[in-house]
């Protein structure tokens, strides 16, 4: 197939990095970099489609793998190549707040999500995290919050169902195992996809992602790609679950 004139934007945490959120530590497989690297030279763009925010992400890859465009922050942000934003969306900061108040507690981590990095409010969550006192103590513009409920998936269900009823004019909640990410209303990686396309002229977006966070991406690509590890419904919403990446960079040129 040629490539060319074709993006493939790729989940990051699980898709195209293993990474540990507490130690900081972080794993690219070299088949998968060198996947991206053949798909790259045959023509093809390719970029990320993340929770997480621009800076430090893109400070930790700029060595590693040469991206083409960034959907940052679950769509709330998206930029080209060399870091200018074609979209971008903020939280409005009262609703934030409102979200802080109703959901935080001791079995949860509410974290402040810029464009600068993450921010845990009132606790200490990670090495790599900086603890604030409140959500204006956050550096940067407030794209997002998440709600981190350390791997309950039953819990993170239960608040991304009640925010999306009681602020649904507001803002889009998205589960990501277990945990929530939390944009402005109308942002998703979805979107992200879309403005993607718009903006570099495409003829096609491919989409890969693991978690539940990933099906507006999934679904607003042309040919979607997941993991036989997904959850089903993941699966279900993909064109075709493969290993890793690297099988799904290597299916697409083969089509």
């Amino acid at each position: 197939m040629d490539v060319r004139g074709t993006a493939f934007a790729s989940d990051f945490d699980g898709t195209l990095c293993t990474s540990n959120w507490e130690t900081g530590e972080e794993y690219f497989d070299p088949a998968v970099l060198e996947a991206v690297a053949r798909y790259q030279r045959a023509g093809g763009l390719f970029g990320v489609s993340t929770g997480r925010p621009m800076h430090p992400m893109s400070e930790r890859v700029q060595d590693i793998v040469d991206l083409d465009f960034f959907i940052v922050t679950t769509g709330a942000q998206v930029l080209d190549r060399n870091h200018n934003v074609l979209f971008e969306k903020a939280i409005d900061c009262d609703v934030a707040q409102r979200l802080y108040e109703r959901y935080t507690s001791d079995d949860m981590v509410f974290l402040a999500v810029t464009d600068c990095d993450f921010f845990s409010v009132g606790k200490e969550y990670s090495q790599r995290m900086r603890a604030i006192g409140s959500l204006d103590e956050a550096e940067g513009t407030l794209l997002g919050v998440s709600l981190e409920y350390h791997g309950d998936q039953g819990a993170a269900r239960a608040a991304r169902d009640d925010m999306n009823r009681h602020f649904a004019s507001d803002i889009e909640g998205f589960q990501n195992l277990g945990s929530v990410d939390v944009v402005a209303k109308g942002c998703s990686k979805g979107t992200g996809v879309d403005v993607v396309r718009k903006a570099l002229g495409l003829s096609c977006v491919v989409g890969i992602g693991d978690s539940y966070n990933d099906l507006s991406l999934l679904r607003a690509a042309d040919v979607s790609y997941t993991f036989h590890a997904s959850p089903q419904e993941v699966q279900d919403a993909a064109t075709y679950v493969v290993t890793d990446l690297a099988e799904a960079l290597d299916h697409f040129m083969s089509l």
